[in-house]
């Protein structure tokens, strides 16, 4: 029997929701604790991304959520984000910069939201989301929620997948032609696919893995240009040969998107 992340293709939808809703809290739990005692960037960036990875899941199941349910999960977790949003842009600046005054400001804000941390009386994610979880009647409510809770797992999760993969051909074909705005959603939405394809991908008898690498490859480039964005909109003196680089991520991301859109899909084939 197909299986990912340890999930059965006979789980229930809920259940499958419920356990990667868990074990990525856990994760960010653990990675959080780490920025107390460790000045290692990558646990800010470990921690988000476990949140980045449940908002991807709760967008992806939010037809077998109720709207209370959906509320409460999307307000959880975006305000675990903004937590650690500013230090972690100001670590991806002290790293691109490489200036005593960029790694001073990263340093300030990593004592600040240390003290944060401290003096926090917040549960751990795992049991907040556990919370509001915990009540199946009040979670679901409604017997379309319902048939979509208790169906196979590869039932919504390719009901998930394709409207991820939805959302992101409507941005259409040429990423070149999308505002920085536009691009930054773009973005989002494409984390969305690939974070769900990583979750789900081996419930499918086809191979998910071509699609996710040029999906990975994809994001590291916007990741890229995003990165400077971000750094220009701050007013940062931006490294030598900032604008050739993001010229090449951009055709990079480009180039990869244009390679996606005709890739064949591989979660319609439900077992």
């Amino acid at each position: 029997m197909a299986k990912s992340a340890g999930l059965a293709t006979d789980t229930n939808a809920l259940d499958g929701f419920r356990r990667l809703l868990r074990e990525n809290a856990a994760l960010h739990d653990r990675h959080r604790a780490d920025i107390l005692t460790s000045d290692d960037p990558e646990s800010v960036h470990q921690a988000r991304v476990a949140l980045r990875r449940m908002r991807a899941l709760v967008r992806g199941f939010r037809d077998m959520l109720s709207r209370d349910a959906q509320k409460q999960l999307a307000r959880i977790l975006k305000a675990r984000g903004q937590q650690l949003g500013p230090l972690r842009d100001a670590d991806v600046q002290a790293e691109a910069l490489g200036t005593d005054d960029a790694r001073a400001d990263a340093a300030r804000l990593r004592g600040e939201l240390r003290d944060q941390l401290r003096d926090t009386q917040e549960l751990s994610l795992r049991i907040e989301v556990e919370r509001v979880l915990h009540d199946r009647i009040r979670a679901i409510r409604g017997d379309a929620r319902r048939r979509l809770a208790d169906a196979p797992l590869p039932v919504i999760a390719s009901r998930a997948l394709q409207v991820a993969w939805t959302e992101l051909l409507a941005f259409g074909p040429d990423l070149d032609r999308l505002d920085p705005e536009e691009l930054h959603d773009f973005r989002k939405r494409s984390k969305d696919m690939r974070y769900l394809s990583e979750f789900f991908g081996r419930l499918f008898d086809k191979d998910a893995a071509p699609m996710q690498k040029r999906m990975s490859r994809m994001q590291d480039a916007l990741g890229v240009v995003n990165d400077l964005v971000t750094m220009r909109a701050k007013g940062a003196d931006l490294p030598k040969g900032a604008t050739r680089s993001e010229e090449r991520a951009r055709a990079k991301a480009a180039k990869a998107w244009r390679k996606l859109r005709g890739a064949p899909v591989w979660w319609t084939d439900i077992p």
